[in-house]
């Protein structure tokens, strides 16, 4: 009778120790938008962005992760391609995102083994995100819907990084102030005859970056090759 239950504890002592690798880490790149003005490129990182991440691996091919991240948005409005807009202000701001997600490795990755360890990877996420608007730099918040691909490899020691991109179609069309014009030094809301502003399209912005984590957390039970 001891059997099952021996058995049962032995699968929750695995699922344990398959379960408490943690990942604590900062990144560093660049930002940038694609919306009704500017350049049409998705990835063209034109401004800064900075944040820290943490993940939890729940096994060589899966971990959940969130992250904090500030960047910049900046955007010419003379140089669009798409429209004439002397009367129109450039984009920029700053904008704080939260995001919460999984991320899925192509190949198992496990830090805990002796050697080099490196894969591709996905990123699925949720993103929360904040911002201010013109003319009175009103705060609002957004939701958008975001996804990743990337590198990451151990570096030495308990030490790690990754090479990412993450695009974010929002679920807004205000992040570059498109309804507002510059008139005589002031803003103000722009007509039909002056407005840019597309309300069939939502914005998007997007970050590429490097980061750097330090891996903790193997329990006592796990063996040198697994977690």
């Amino acid at each position: 009778m001891r059997k099952p239950y021996l058995f049962i504890a032995f699968l929750l002592t695995a699922n344990l120790c398959n379960a408490q690798l943690h990942e604590v880490g900062v990144f560093i790149g660049g930002s940038n938008y694609v919306g009704d003005l500017g350049s049409p490129t998705f990835v063209n990182p034109n401004a800064p962005a900075f944040g820290f991440i943490y993940k939890f691996n729940k096994n060589p091919r899966l971990a959940y992760r969130a992250t904090l991240t500030k960047m910049e948005l900046h955007e010419n409005a003379h140089q669009s391609k798409q429209h004439i807009l002397e009367k129109f202000t450039d984009l920029d701001k700053t904008l704080t995102e939260f995001t919460a997600g999984v991320e899925y490795n192509f190949f198992e990755y496990n830090l805990d083994t002796q050697g080099p360890e490196g894969t591709p990877y996905f990123v699925f996420e949720l993103a929360a995100f904040k911002y201010s608007t013109k003319p009175n730099d009103k705060e609002k918040t957004g939701i958008a819907l975001p996804f990743g691909i990337g590198y990451k490899a151990k570096l030495f020691g308990k030490l790690a990084y990754a090479i990412e991109t993450r695009v974010r179609y929002t679920m807004t069309d205000d992040l570059d102030d498109s309804e507002y014009i510059l008139e005589n030094n002031e803003l103000g809301f722009s007509n039909s005859d002056t407005k840019y502003h597309n309300s069939e399209t939502n914005d998007w912005y997007f970050f590429t970056g490097v980061s750097l984590v330090y891996t903790f957390g193997r329990p006592p039970c796990c063996s040198k090759t697994s977690y």
